[in-house]
């Protein structure tokens, strides 16, 4: 069993409780600044929408208009998506929702309110990715392809792949794809990161395209439309192809391959992604980092149908498109490792996702399922930690376990640290990959020096169904955190039971 509740270990954990000023549980305190007092003294609420609902994706706060990318799953399996913004009191303002053909991959709030929103035309062969600029009111600005680079240098691309290698073309995509166009707002600028298919002519007329190439551009708005300031490859030629285990619907299917994206304080661009050892070969071919040798010796490093055991890398650009370098990171404890999410914040990088302890001896730590049962369980805990951008060197991490598995979807930097969401209390049997009790929301918030941790639960018990939080962000007097309601199992949809595989919608709120 785990043997420590989830606050007493927090506690343990911390160095700075017994210094702190208010009580978080038995023999620990923590002091309240800013977001902080909102986060461990704030009003909870919560609201669910009844299945076939609307689920949420990621939110972000402006102003006074919370916009939420959601998606839905009918009965027959088809999926739609769509972005809208709220007011704080939930009135809508506006909605877009995906036409046919469509799929909405990622959005991102610039200062002035305006909104860039990622889009991929699924049915084009090639130029897919588009980008839309939406005012404030909804009303589209502009939509463009995302431009074919100029600014590419040679010696980048390296030999293996053609002049122009992004195809700006993904795989078929779910309800629940974590887009392979990822934007972030720079200012009124914008940022993209991409995974694509390499553009060139398929192996055979019988068989389709595999090879995947990613990238990183940085963009201008310039007069209603965005113009490239540099462009960079970020991984060459390379495979993922990730084994059918879904998860229900924590998407760890999709970690493997989808980027993820972060800007610094200081304008510098950080792509992190699942390390897979065909990635770590197409570094090794065009940058001469790591060596081959390093990539086929490495254990740590995933193969590319990998989904449990996943080493993370990140790879920083200066403001103006410089390299810095590509940093691997595993836990050298790890059993099982996934990364779910990335945040930068000056110097610094964070990322979020999910661990499973081994012992000096390759030994973990199963638990039962209930006292007596004789079952075993995985111990999967949330997992955090924070490195110095530049060189990649560990600053500090921590482990949120509480007496079942805990993984953490989504992390935001804030003024009073790093705010973490996902799902917690779920059960998966440690002989396959089925997970047998549902889940119930996780909220966490980290300082950032690392000295304490604090957590805040809500009244959903999953049991045979998911309750869980995918999406979060915060402005000074309020948290919102968004996700997926009475969310299907593994076996849910088991002899076609199609309905079942429904799920609504989750809001959670501190004020």
């Amino acid at each position: 069993m785990k043997p420590f509740p989830l606050v007493a270990l927090l506690c343990a954990l911390m160095s700075a409780c017994q210094d702190a000023e208010e009580p978080c549980g038995e023999g620990c305190r923590v002091p309240h600044r800013g977001l902080g007092r909102v986060f461990d003294e704030g009003t909870l609420t919560h609201a669910v929408s009844p299945r076939t609902g609307w689920g949420g994706l990621k939110v972000r706060l402006a102003g006074d208009t919370v916009f939420v990318l959601e998606t839905k799953r009918d009965e027959s399996s088809g999926v739609q998506r769509r972005l809208v913004a709220r007011t704080r009191d939930s009135e809508v303002r506006w909605t877009r929702v995906e036409e046919a053909g469509e799929h909405f991959s990622d959005f991102t709030v610039h200062p002035s309110g305006e909104v860039t929103l990622g889009v991929e035309r699924t049915a084009a062969e090639r130029g897919g990715y588009d980008l839309l600029r939406l005012s404030p009111g909804g009303e589209v600005l502009s939509r463009q392809p995302v431009p074919e680079p100029r600014t590419l240098s040679a010696e980048d691309v390296g030999t293996g792949l053609p002049a122009q290698p992004f195809r700006m073309k993904g795989r078929p995509v779910h309800a629940l794809t974590d887009g392979w166009l990822r934007t972030e707002a720079r200012g009124e600028d914008v940022v993209v990161a991409f995974l694509t298919l390499v553009d060139e002519p398929p192996p055979s007329p019988n068989r389709p395209p595999s090879d995947l190439v990613s990238g990183v551009m940085a963009l201008r708005w310039s007069e209603s439309r965005y113009e490239e300031e540099w462009a960079r490859l970020v991984d060459g030629r390379h495979q993922v192809d990730p084994a059918a285990w879904a998860y229900d619907e924590f998407r760890w299917r999709e970690a493997p391959g989808r980027p993820l994206l972060a800007i610094g304080g200081d304008g510098a661009v950080v792509v992190g992604r699942t390390w897979t050892q065909s990635r770590c070969l197409a570094a090794s071919d065009i940058f001469g980092v790591p060596t081959r040798l390093d990539c086929i010796l490495d254990e740590d490093i995933a193969t590319h149908m990998d989904t449990e055991h996943q080493a993370f890398a990140f790879t920083s650009f200066t403001a103006t498109g410089e390299r810095e370098g590509t940093h691997m990171f595993h836990p050298s404890d790890a059993a099982e490792f996934v990364v779910f999410d990335l945040a930068a914040r000056g110097g610094d990088v964070a990322i979020a996702g999910s661990f499973v302890r081994e012992d000096a001896q390759g030994a973990i730590d199963y638990y039962e399922s209930s006292p007596g049962a004789g079952d075993r369980m995985t111990p999967y805990d949330g997992y955090v930690a924070v490195f110095e951008r530049r060189t990649g060197s560990l600053r500090f991490s921590h482990v949120l376990g509480g007496p079942r598995a805990d993984h953490i979807s989504a992390l935001r930097w804030t003024d009073s640290g790093l705010l973490a969401v996902g799902a917690s209390g779920w059960d998966r049997w440690a002989n396959g990959m089925s997970i047998s009790r549902g889940s119930g929301p996780l909220l966490a918030m980290f300082s950032a020096g690392g000295d304490l941790s604090r957590m805040r639960t809500v009244p959903l018990d999953g049991s045979q169904r998911h309750f869980h939080l995918l999406g979060v962000d915060a402005r000074d007097d309020e948290i919102v955190a968004v996700g997926l309601a009475d969310a299907p199992m593994t076996h849910s949809g088991d002899r076609g039971q199609r309905a079942n595989m429904t799920f609504g919608g989750l809001t959670v709120e501190l004020r």
